[in-house]
């Protein structure tokens, strides 16, 4: 039904719709618009991922009303993931390309649909692996949107789980709770956050962060690895987020949650 809705009753409408929407807010928006067609919690893990892009994402779980969501809001790319919807991947493309056929338009694949790589490619899709590696994606988005509106793809954030560091901004969410940090703070935190588990030694730090490995960096490291370890363990001297490990330099690794330390064996 909403197909043939589509291609014949509300076909002229839908253009309408288009043409006003591209004429009136398409050249002015500050982000790129991307319609997400897929199901909730894939919407979820994606609007995670790319959390802090110059990205404006629109979630739609039915490729159906997807197909009217595309005249409504007018997206510089579709990304269609896996869903429950009625209309499968190749009619949903094949709709598209009719109406939109300059419309870039990212498809998932999973490891158990391999065989809809070559439809969608053939009809102008950029293929992609699902689940969606984020790097991998916003680059395709990248070169997918050149000539309509560029976009530059900013550091994701790195998701440890209990903490999440903010690769644009000196901010953390430490169990969902927002912390603004000292730009310096923000910087050691992150540089041991990638190398999470590694012990890193002091004179790594040091050079990392400023430059010279004499006494007064010497000082200020360990003063900011005291404020750090307050910040996210407080006085739970069970939270040890930072060991000094003797000898050698610091490890991050990431405690279980304050409830479930306190659980029995």
């Amino acid at each position: 039904m909403s197909v043939t809705a589509w291609e014949t009753d509300n076909h002229s409408q839908f253009h309408i719709r288009r043409r006003a929407c591209l004429a009136g807010c398409g050249a002015a928006r500050g982000q790129l618009a991307v319609l997400l067609v897929t199901g909730p919690a894939d919407a979820q893990v994606l609007a995670r991922a790319l959390a802090g892009q110059l990205l404006e994402l629109e979630h739609v779980a039915d490729p159906a009303e997807a197909l009217l969501a595309i005249g409504r809001t007018c997206p510089d790319v579709v990304i269609l993931g896996p869903n429950d919807g009625s209309l499968d991947p190749v009619a949903f493309l094949q709709v598209i390309r009719t109406h939109e056929p300059d419309l870039p338009v990212v498809v998932g694949v999973t490891s158990t649909e391999e065989d809809l790589a070559g439809p969608a490619a053939r009809l102008g899709a950029a293929v992609l692996a699902h689940p969606f590696d984020p790097d991998r994606l916003l680059q395709i988005l990248r070169s997918l949107v050149t000539g309509r509106r560029q976009i530059e793809p900013r550091p994701l954030l790195l998701d440890l789980g209990r903490l999440r560091i903010d690769s644009a901004a000196p901010r953390i969410w430490l169990d969902g709770a927002l912390i603004k940090l000292p730009m310096r703070e923000h910087l050691l935190l992150r540089y041991l956050a990638e190398r999470r588990d590694a012990v890193v030694s002091r004179r790594e730090l040091i050079t990392a962060l400023w430059g010279a490995d004499d006494a007064r960096s010497s000082n200020s490291l360990a003063v900011h690895i005291l404020r750090l370890r307050r910040r996210l363990g407080g006085d739970d001297s069970q939270a040890q987020w930072i060991e000094a490990i003797r000898g050698l330099g610091y490890q991050l690794s990431i405690p279980p949650p304050p409830l479930e330390r306190g659980l029995d064996p």
